[in-house]
């Protein structure tokens, strides 16, 4: 018979919990053996097959069962044993003696292990081997210690339940996104060269607006002229912890920076320097009852809509909540609240005068009611009716105020907006006191428009066919509290005419349709969307609208086009236009061409 252990120490080492499974094994198999051998008594051994046989091509098939061998080695083996078989000894078993025992009986083999064996003695003409029985107690106690040796071996080395993974790794999820981007910018030629960046001078010092200032500079200005190109990405890396049955926590990384809080591109060509991961999510969404959640925190946009009003990066600081409740099978019926601070005025303004200013801070309270109703398997529609509150938002004259430099402050500096795009009509914050015609006048501006707005959203999306969808969006905002007469007391420094006429607005408008499948996560997946879209200058506050029509903000109007197609899991190519011009006052036309590679994870 062949050795069992040369055998198994022709394979390369196994892990360890294969190894521990192996030795089960070849314990139970001798167990198994030994009862064998005690069964033989019970008939003449040549009646019997060559046992030693049996076990082995056994053990083989188990060790294969267990990936200890595979199943092509493990066939090989049977096949050479049966191909090759030597002459096999018969196996006889010997009870132990008694003192009885008659001369010229056997006598027992001596083991020195359970289940050992004595070689044949070459005396003997029958070539017999001797087995020690083993009782069925015995071999009970060899079987519990080989499963407690087990189960230690499992527990210590954690591979008895290699999936298991520890409680609070468990509540945890990750996730994020990449995205690569080309942007080529095209500016008209004819586009008035003198639009003034007013985010660039209410970020820094203030201008001085005198005319009869010598050498004066002009103010920063826009680039309205001058095609241009740029690489960015955009990275996001996202966190849910599922704190309790009730309560979870989400935490979010992105690229961009603390100015622009709609932009989370990072434009490359920095000289080969590093980049920065900003919070741009982290709250506490709290849901004690079915179908009520409340929201704590910086937050995602928790409002039903288009980018018409909102922008698609934009965050929202404060507490907001959201109650769902279904009317019959087919319509669910919400309303959400929110109440969120926008700008927070500095504690010790104006910093170099002992005087401090009050509290003005600026905050945003919305309400919205919607229904999403199923109308059948194959159409449904959603519409919603929202109410948006600024308080605080638009600029205040000052006190008289006196500021020869532009080192010094006068009292409403801070209800000059902290970013703005462009579109809304703005003007002087202060209140300047000249002695003399060629004093300096160093100017912040602010909003000269109330902002109280109402917008209706609807959609309806029907599916033509399989997994393709139409979609269809329509939204529009009106800003109520707009007051033209208002606006144009407040002396405004923009949005004029050829004629230097002001021409203000509170309307905006949008309308898309969307065919192909409604996300995009396999391959050789696509859609397509077409839209048209209209904001005049004070519809919505432009430091909160999208940012890439019309390169950002209000009194614009135009059409995009934009398509996606899958290439592999989860990642897609996107291609967008953008072609967009003003809706009313000094020509300024913009189109967007943007290149994306997007991968989410």
């Amino acid at each position: 018979m062949k050795p069992i252990r040369p055998l198994l120490h022709s394979r390369p080492p196994v892990p360890r919990p294969v190894a521990v499974a192996m030795k089960t094994a070849i314990a139970a198999l001798f167990v198994a053996g030994a009862g064998f051998a005690s069964a033989a008594d019970e008939a003449p051994a040549a009646e019997k097959p060559a046992a030693t046989e049996t076990v082995t091509e056994e053990l083989i098939r188990l060790l294969s069962d267990r990936n200890a061998l595979s199943k092509t080695d493990a066939e090989r083996l049977i096949r050479r044993l049966q191909t090759e078989k030597p002459a096999q000894p018969t196996v006889e078993t010997a009870a132990p003696a008694s003192p009885a025992t008659p001369p010229g009986a056997a006598a027992p083999a001596t083991a020195t292990a359970a289940g050992d064996a004595k070689p044949a003695d070459p005396k003997d003409p029958k070539n017999r081997v001797r087995v020690i029985y083993l009782p069925d107690s015995e071999k009970q106690r060899i079987r519990e210690e080989l499963k407690d040796e087990v189960l230690a071996t499992a527990r210590a080395e954690n591979w008895a339940q290699p999936s298991a993974l520890p409680e609070w790794i468990k509540n945890i999820k990750l996730d994020g996104d990449l995205r690569l981007r080309e942007d080529v910018i095209f500016l008209d030629q004819a586009n008035d060269p003198f639009q003034i960046n007013y985010q660039a001078i209410n970020s820094g010092n203030p201008f001085n607006v005198s005319s009869s200032a010598v050498n004066q500079p002009l103010p920063p200005l826009l680039n309205t002229t001058e095609d241009r190109q740029a690489t960015r990405f955009r990275l996001r890396l996202g966190l849910l912890a599922n704190v309790s049955d009730d309560l979870s926590a989400t935490v979010r990384l992105t690229t961009g920076n603390t100015v622009n809080p709609l932009s989370p591109n990072q434009t490359v060509g920095n000289a080969n320097n590093k980049f920065q991961l900003l919070i741009d999510r982290a709250f506490l969404n709290y849901h004690p009852l079915a179908g009520l959640n409340l929201y704590g925190g910086r937050i995602p946009n928790p409002w039903f809509g288009t980018n018409l009003v909102w922008d698609e990066n934009l965050g929202f600081d404060g507490l907001a909540t959201r109650y769902s409740h279904g009317v019959g099978d087919s319509v669910t019926a919400y309303g959400t609240f929110g109440a969120f601070v926008i700008e927070n005025t500095a504690f010790d303004f104006p910093s170099t005068s002992a005087l401090k200013a009050g509290s003005r801070d600026a905050s945003l309270f919305g309400f919205q009611t919607g229904v999403d109703w199923k109308v059948d398997d194959g159409l449904t529609a959603k519409g919603a009716v929202a109410f948006y509150d600024y308080e605080n938002l638009d600029g205040e004259l000052s006190s008289p105020c006196v500021a020869p430099t532009n080192a010094f402050s006068c009292d409403t500096d801070e209800s000059r907006p902290t970013f703005v795009q462009k579109g809304n009509t703005l003007f002087a914050l202060r209140n300047l006191q000249l002695q003399t015609s060629t004093d300096p006048q160093f100017q912040y501006f602010g909003l000269a428009s109330k902002f109280r707005i109402l917008d209706v959203t609807g959609e309806l999306d029907y599916r033509i066919g399989g997994p393709l969808h139409a979609i269809f969006n329509a939204d529009v905002a009106w800003n109520t509290a707009y007051n033209a007469g208002k606006v144009r007391a407040r002396s405004p420094v923009n949005n004029f005419d050829a004629g230097d006429n002001y021409r203000g607005g509170d309307l905006a408008y949008l309308a898309r349709f969307k065919i192909g499948y409604p996300d995009i996560a396999e391959r050789n997946q696509w859609n397509l969307l077409v839209g048209y879209r209209r904001l005049e200058t004070d519809s919505v506050v432009d430091a909160l609208t999208d940012a890439d029509f019309h390169l950002g903000g209000t009194n614009s109007k135009g059409y995009y086009v934009f398509a996606n197609y899958g290439f592999s899991h989860r990642a897609w190519f996107t291609i967008k236009w953008l072609s967009a011009t003003e809706a009313t006052g000094a020509p300024y036309a913009a189109d967007l061409l943007q290149l994306d590679i997007n991968a989410r994870f």
